[in-house]
């Protein structure tokens, strides 16, 4: 097989393995997962994360075991062109997402809710004589008490 034809996780392998670098130890040092080490390797491309976080993985393993950046990056955007995979920009609300839709209308809802219920107050209150307002409303319901409601039959006096 011609070097030019590897994919990124041949060609990893292959240095890993010339160096006697095991899988564990990589891991160990630069804190990336043996699992998506593992990916890697197998080419798994669909597992693992997205283009930028790759480059910043292998720009991490290059420094740390001596590998050469460019060529492992040059591999990783042949395998990635090779997959025909195009990195999808990131859209926090994608065309059909219906949970925005219903987000949406429920807050639009609860807004209208709160202008109706509030109106209905304010047009209640305004209604009544303007020196009282909303306060004079609830104080005519207040029953007056007679002074000696407070005295208790047992206080000696």
């Amino acid at each position: 097989m011609s070097e030019e034809k590897l994919t990124l996780g041949q060609y990893f392998r292959a240095e890993r393995e010339n160096r006697g670098i095991d899988l564990k130890e990589i891991e160990e040092r630069t804190k990336i997962s043996a699992q998506t080490l593992r990916f890697l390797e197998d080419d798994q491309i669909d597992m693992l994360p997205p283009r930028a976080f790759l480059r910043g993985f292998l720009q991490v393993i290059s420094k740390e075991f001596d590998f050469d950046e460019e060529e492992l990056v040059k591999y990783l955007d042949d395998t990635i062109a090779s997959y025909g995979h195009q990195e999808e920009p990131f859209r926090r609300f994608k065309p059909g997402d219906t949970t925005f839709l219903t987000r949406t209308i429920i807050i639009v809802a609860v807004v209208f809710a709160l202008i109706v219920f509030f109106s209905i107050a304010v047009k209640k209150c305004t209604g009544l004589n303007p020196p009282q307002g909303c306060a004079g409303m609830y104080a005519e319901t207040v029953v007056e008490e007679s002074q000696n409601s407070w005295k208790i039959d047992n206080y000696p006096g």
